[in-house]
């Protein structure tokens, strides 16, 4: 049978648009608050505040957003916005350019902030930029590093103002020092997208691509999508990665695993449990939290949660709105308390007259289920 939710709200203006303020989706063993929406930053100084990601150390949590329109440019002015009280206040703001950090770690006291886009140097190498804190973020000193092309592909080459690939979300720290993540981007001539593990023994100087996770040949007719972008992965509950990804705006998100730490992976499904339409449609983030339950946000239209009461999103059971309005549909989310989710996102799009970074604590009160494949 299928699922149905008791859904209690009250709407309220916030930034001058009609939001929910307070929800509740009760369902049995299934229960989830939503708090009300607070501000982080408001846009007062004509620059943009649009595609947040959001990353937690200790007490400390970081916001990186665009604070440029959205295109292809280099060296683009961005923030990032901390908190040094678990999301409560946030007083501290830096900006620099090619400062969006798309990804975020932390390795022997030291803080890691990773660029998003790479730039071009030849057909078998791009130049990354990273950023590193002794202080836990109260001043950074910018790299540079090196990402080599995987033997059986090229880079575009010097053409373009980007390079081939682009760092996302879920950098991890392994027990062998090395530093794992994930990029996504296209190849010399291919013309679709393909996801790729990505990896660092020397803390950000070097990066090798490793694994695909997944691609589209050029001569594939039968998937009209331009490849899968915009990757999140995590290890599940069961010891399999996970990576969700984008196939294109309003299409639903796919998934694919691997039970041998990366060195293979499925093909690219649906996930499961959810349809098309409630799994729609950019930027997804996993986080397994402390509880054993699998979250995952992602958005547009609109800004919406997925949980899969199995910890591995082998079924996702649970998906809800969090966000009705204009928005980006880019979120991000870290875990501040047992059974707590402090969720970033965005109101507005390019060209809004007013854009906003906020944020709401959602509780999360459901029960983990085993786990069947």
């Amino acid at each position: 049978m299928k699922k149905i939710f008791l859904l209690l709200f009250a709407t309220v203006s916030l930034f001058g648009c009609s939001q929910v303020q307070a929800n509740i989706f009760n369902n049995g063993n299934r229960k989830i608050i939503m708090g009300k929406l607070f501000k982080i930053d408001i846009s007062n100084d004509g620059k943009e505040r649009q595609f947040p990601f959001v990353y937690k150390f200790g007490n400390n949590i970081f916001t990186s957003y665009m604070q440029h329109h959205d295109a292809v440019l280099a060296e683009a002015e961005d923030a990032l916005i901390i908190s040094r009280d678990n999301g409560k206040t946030w007083g501290e703001k830096i900006i620099n350019p090619d400062f969006y950090f798309s990804s975020m770690f932390e390795k022997e006291g030291i803080l890691y902030g990773v660029v998003y886009p790479t730039y071009p140097k030849s057909f078998t190498r791009e130049k990354m930029i990273y950023w590193t804190s002794i202080d836990m973020g109260k001043s950074w000193k910018r790299q540079v590093g090196i990402v080599h092309a995987p033997r059986d592909h090229l880079f575009v080459g010097s053409r373009g103002i980007w390079g081939s690939m682009l760092f996302h979300r879920g950098m991890k720290v392994m027990k062998d020092g090395s530093v794992q993540g994930i990029m996504y981007g296209h190849f010399y001539n291919e013309k679709k997208f393909t996801v790729a593990l990505v990896r660092t023994d020397d803390n950000g100087k070097n990066w090798e691509i490793g694994a695909i996770v997944a691609s589209t040949p050029n001569t594939d007719t039968t998937q009209k999508i331009p490849g899968y972008t915009e990757p999140t992965f995590v290890k599940t509950r069961d010891g399999s990665m996970l990576c969700v990804m984008r196939i294109n705006s309003y299409l639903p998100l796919v998934q694919s695993r691997s039970h041998d730490n990366g060195a293979t992976w499925s093909n690219p499904e649906l996930l499961p449990g959810l349809t098309a339409t409630a799994s729609e449609s950019v930027d997804p983030q996993l986080l397994l939290l402390k509880n054993g339950v699998l979250a995952l946000t992602y958005g547009r239209p609109n800004d919406k949660m997925a949980f899969a009461a199995d910890g591995c999103g082998y079924h996702w059971d649970t998906s809800m709105n969090t966000y009705q309005g204009e928005t980006t549909g880019y979120t991000g989310i870290v875990e501040i308390a047992p059974d707590k989710i402090l969720l970033v996102a965005d109101q507005g799009r390019t060209g809004a007259k007013q854009m906003a970074i906020w944020g709401r604590e959602i509780e999360v009160k459901i029960k983990p289920k085993s786990i069947q494949k």
